[in-house]
């Protein structure tokens, strides 16, 4: 599925689906990405689907125009993956990965988590006696991620976080689970600033939310606000740097 990453200042703001044949960008509430910046036209730009499936960007005579890949756009162009578009003072990252490999069977969480732990250089012999499984859940306080949807099967995806400083595992096997140093969490991080970010899983996705109102944690070196997590991105909050992996 493409999807757009909406940044402004550095900072991952929202990462947005696309699932319609015409998607319109600009200032005005209308617009299915609305960008409340003055930067921005009212009817900024349109990405559109092909008859090929592909999606294409095309100006809506705005005033400031779209760049794609730091060149002024002209006409309609055709999108790829890791293509790069301003729009006024934000920059909107287009996604586009095609899910090619066939679905592998079921494994079991022992057979999950040795394959994770096998795969760690230098992991201590008793990393798998240290892991915590998380129970208690709590509810997401902002920055709300989408509607929770099915699987096929009936069953949520299962991850894990593996903290890079000392290889413990923490499994996420709850809707929400809270990482910080303010109030009830999941998953503590000491320090004297107040830390608190949201790892919600809603189907077989899971969403990093920051509960803070600037950035309190990056992905793969960004801040962000609102993400989709990867497997094997690698996330920093507090001083702490952790790996994303299935399960």
């Amino acid at each position: 599925m493409p999807i757009l990453q909406i940044i402004k200042n550095g900072v991952l703001l929202q990462e947005y689906e696309i699932h319609a044949d015409a998607v319109t960008i600009g200032r005005d509430a209308g617009n299915d990405i609305r960008l409340g910046d003055l930067t921005v036209s009212r009817q900024h730009g349109q990405l559109r689907r092909e008859a090929s499936g592909r999606y294409s960007v095309e100006n809506l005579e705005s005033r400031n125009g779209i760049q794609l890949n730091g060149h002024l756009l002209v006409q309609s162009t055709a999108l790829t993956d890791g293509d790069q578009l301003k729009i006024g003072a934000y920059q909107l990252l287009f996604r586009h990965v095609a899910e090619t490999n066939p679905p592998t069977p079921k494994r079991t969480s022992e057979q999950a988590l040795l394959e994770v732990f096998g795969a760690m250089p230098n992991a201590p012999a008793d990393t798998l006696s240290n892991s915590i499984e998380l129970t208690q859940v709590f509810p997401l306080e902002k920055n709300k991620p989408p509607p929770a949807s099915s699987s096929p099967e009936g069953e949520l995806e299962v991850g894990i976080l593996i903290n890079e400083a000392n290889n413990a595992i923490f499994t996420l096997n709850r809707e929400n689970i809270v990482l910080g140093n303010d109030g009830v969490v999941d998953i503590r991080i000491p320090g004297p600033e107040r830390t608190r970010a949201t790892i919600a899983r809603r189907g077989e996705y899971f969403y990093l939310c920051s509960e803070t109102p600037l950035p309190c944690v990056t992905v793969n070196g960004r801040p962000v606000m609102n993400a989709r997590l990867l497997y094997n991105d690698r996330l920093e909050i507090g001083g702490r740097s952790f790996l994303f992996r299935e399960i």
